[in-house]
């Protein structure tokens, strides 16, 4: 009489499953596997990536702009030498060959003034043309030289007021792909523990299946001789 094993032929094995996961880490390694999972995880990724250039941009914003900090700090304290020198040159007691000497130093000063407005990050001008006209394009009286410091502050505030945005925006960023990150690795990442459950668990399920198998092809040849007439 043959064996009737119920579900023998309807079998599916989970090993192959198992050992995915446990190779690759993940427990979506492909749409098959979860078709509404992977298609969220594609969607994470894509955030993900778009969160971690925005703050990588925003990074490189701020290092721009700490450019042109260093740069109107450096014309800053030319235009502060420039105004001590305005009113040392204001002394009536000084001789016109002592003002020389004192208008030839402003006149470096200037130079100074003016070379920075040309400091460059990534080959693009960090100084406005609107800047560098108003603290160049000025005298040596102290009137001139006030007006040049005050339009200076004015682009240094207005600079540290985008360096503070863009320093926000990229943490923003940054803590939106950390959250993103963590999101997608609950999304597609495997129980490591639960997967080797797992292929242990189909292992063994595979060795009865292959058992009862072997039993039934046994069984069947024993019913097939007694048919036969064969001993």
């Amino acid at each position: 009489m043959s064996m009737n094993v119920a579900g023998v032929s309807g079998y599916h094995s989970n090993t192959g499953k198992w050992m995915k996961q446990l190779i690759s880490g993940k427990k979506i390694n492909s749409a098959a596997d979860d078709a509404s999972g992977s298609a969220i995880a594609s969607k994470l990724r894509a955030s993900m990536t778009t969160s971690t250039v925005s703050a990588s941009n925003y990074q490189s914003q701020i290092l721009k702009n700490n450019v042109a900090d260093g740069a109107m700090s450096g014309m800053n304290s030319y235009l502060s030498d420039m105004t001590s020198k305005s009113v040392q040159a204001s002394n009536d007691t000084l001789t016109d060959s002592d003002k020389s000497t004192i208008y030839d130093h402003m006149n470096v000063l200037s130079q100074g003034v003016s070379s920075l407005t040309n400091t460059t990050y990534n080959e693009q001008n960090v100084i406005s043309d609107s800047t560098a006209a108003a603290v160049t394009s000025t005298g040596y009286d102290l009137s001139s030289i006030e007006s040049a410091t005050d339009a200076l502050y004015s682009a240094m505030a207005e600079n540290g007021a985008a360096t503070n945005a863009a320093s926000y925006a990229a943490n923003v960023a940054s803590i939106t792909a950390i959250n993103t990150a963590a999101a997608l690795s609950r999304t597609e990442d495997a129980d490591m523990a639960a997967a080797s459950v797992g292929l242990s668990t189909s292992k063994t399920l595979d060795e009865v299946n292959t058992s009862m198998i072997k039993k039934q092809m046994e069984d069947q040849e024993d019913d097939n001789k007694r048919l036969l007439g064969v001993s």
